[in-house]
């Protein structure tokens, strides 16, 4: 990218891609907000997110954490990868990292199933119910159990797991990260009778 306007212009239109919607309010602001938490496991400010938009003028430069965090959201390891990549996966193999995800809203059934796998031997099958919630059904060497529950919206291959609202045996809910070090692989199980 050839500036740093240019970048993050070039950023909010992958994030709004990414979100699924243009970002023009303060709601819009704190649905992406909840958005990136989730997806990502790290907290960003509407108002940060707004003055990223120039929603409210800052004259603030966004620092690299906020960076690394809306790279994160959009598929990227970090702001840095993104950018040599020009936002489209240009020349670093980006693309990959990017295309390489499972959309849990746009691309799940409810009764679809997702084989989870992560080091060292760690493997999960659950079922989602829809509303980017899942059921537990097998847990081989995790510390995941049968019948715990979570939300997730973006599975990322190959890139650690965030799964938010996890209720495990009776517990208040809490955040989990499964593959921390080496990243989860996934594979979609779909319903019979779901599409292919």
């Amino acid at each position: 990218m050839t500036n740093e306007n240019e970048g993050m212009a070039t950023m909010r239109a992958a994030v709004e891609k990414r979100l699924g919607c243009g970002v023009n309010t303060p709601g819009e602001f704190k649905r992406l907000a909840e958005s990136i938490r989730v997806t990502t496991g790290r907290k960003m400010s509407a108002s940060t997110l707004m003055r990223l938009w120039g929603y409210v003028k800052s004259d603030i430069r966004p620092n690299t954490t906020t960076l690394d965090t809306l790279a994160l959201y959009v598929g990227f390891h970090d702001w840095d990868s993104f950018a040599r990549g020009g936002g489209e996966g240009k020349g670093d193999g980006s693309h990959d990292v990017l295309s390489a995800h499972l959309n849990v809203d746009a691309e799940l059934s409810p009764r679809d199933h997702v084989m989870l796998r992560w080091q060292p031997g760690r493997e999960c099958l659950v079922r989602y119910l829809g509303d980017g919630q899942f059921v537990v059904e097998r847990s081989e060497q995790s510390k995941l159990k049968v019948g715990d529950t979570f939300t997730c919206h973006l599975i990322v291959e190959g890139h650690p797991l965030y799964l938010d609202n996890l209720v495990h045996e009776a517990q208040a809910p809490r955040c989990y990260v499964c593959g921390h070090s080496n990243g989860v692989h996934y594979e979609v199980l779909k319903a019979e009778g779901g599409d292919s």
